[in-house]
């Protein structure tokens, strides 16, 4: 369940020089209003301490914390809710294991997904990819149109873009009818992490008044 409007969803990126903790704590601190931890790689056990540290930092800077996938680990490290794809499992699995109280966000590539995603308990709904990305290479690339088609829809539920999205083209996916944007590189794999999200958020600001 969303108390707040979530306009900057920054997503974590594993990185060589930078740890989880320092890319949340510099995202919050940048204006991130949500956090999503993505890891790949780590083992259960990792990706649940990981959680439980992530989820804290979250906590003390009232920034919303959720997990990509695993709907286990979100619910042992008490996160604020889960992002599920596709191909995970079932979105009513996650609110049977959550509950009512928690987020549920879903990704939807087009349209018509988006339009099935709107039917289901989830509280956003996350669209793209809406620009060639690194992160993900294997996604069909849906452009701006896809938002200004969704935005005729009158969608009820928060659209969060994603996909290749950064400073210099944001101001264009908030105006295509985006309600928020998701990114990667853009913040948590920028140089300057704090800086990024502060620039990200400013012109998402003034674009909305």
């Amino acid at each position: 369940m969303l108390h707040r409007k979530i306009e900057l969803l920054c997503i974590t990126c594993p990185r060589t020089d930078i740890s989880y903790d320092e890319q949340v704590k510099l995202a919050c601190e940048g204006g991130a209003d949500m956090i999503q931890f993505r890891d790949k790689v780590m083992c259960d056990k990792e990706l649940f301490e990981t959680a439980e540290k992530l989820s804290e930092i979250c906590k003390k800077y009232n920034v919303y914390f959720t997990v990509n996938n695993r709907i286990d680990v979100a619910d042992l490290s008490e996160a604020d809710g889960v992002h599920l794809g596709q191909n995970d499992l079932p979105v009513w699995y996650a609110r049977e294991i959550l509950g009512q109280n928690k987020i549920v966000g879903i990704s939807a590539s087009g349209v018509e997904k988006v339009l099935s995603a709107e039917k289901l308990p989830v509280d956003y709904i996350g669209c793209g990819a809406i620009f060639p990305t690194e992160t993900k290479t294997d996604v069909t690339v849906r452009g701006l149109e896809v938002l200004k088609e969704i935005k005729k829809r009158n969608i009820c539920k928060p659209i969060i873009a994603i996909g290749g999205i950064n400073k210099y083209n944001i101001a264009d996916v908030i105006k295509a009818g985006a309600d928020g944007v998701a990114v990667v590189s853009a913040v948590c794999g920028a140089k300057d992490i704090k800086k990024e999200a502060q620039t990200i958020k400013e012109i998402i600001k003034n674009i909305k008044g």
